[in-house]
């Protein structure tokens, strides 16, 4: 399945011509059956990789109780509300207007080195997911226990 922007918008979407670090996928540990599932992209950038901030960055998700889904030197993170709460726990574009305790206002150094990518809204995460990952790549985690759909329970 291709999304809208296509491969060649990649460069772009990830800040320029380097190659593209690893990208994350998110859902909640937690939750039930009553929300609606939404995943979103956070692709860690070149910057991130080098400065090896990956584990920093995988851990915050983790911590806010998102599920890696998907990992391809990527990854997806899923959960309810995981496109808006994954926007403010990164913080601004503008590492200047990134608040502290944001991985980018801890971490970034600059506008152009500012750490991370994550989708902007559900319809984009939708279209950057299917431009890295195929469906059965993801992780279709089970809601009671923490067992994957892919090993018996």
């Amino acid at each position: 399945m291709g999304g809208l922007l296509g491969r060649a918008a990649l460069p772009g979407l990830l800040g320029g011509p380097r190659a593209a670090g690893p990208s994350l996928l998110a859902r909640p540990s937690s939750g039930g059956s009553s929300w609606t599932r939404e995943r979103t992209l956070v692709a860690v950038k070149p910057d991130g990789v080098q400065r090896r901030l990956v584990g920093d960055v995988i851990q915050r998700f983790e911590r806010r109780g998102f599920k890696l889904v998907g990992m391809k030197m990527l990854q997806v993170w899923e959960g309810p509300n995981v496109v808006c709460s994954s926007r403010a726990m990164i913080g601004h574009t503008n590492s200047a207007e990134a608040a502290p305790g944001t991985i980018r206002g801890d971490f970034s150094v600059h506008i152009s080195r500012n750490i991370v990518h994550a989708s902007d809204s559900v319809e984009g995460a939708q279209r950057e997911i299917q431009l890295w990952f195929q469906s059965s790549e993801l992780v279709d985690w089970a809601e009671e226990g923490h067992h994957s759909s892919t090993y018996p329970a």
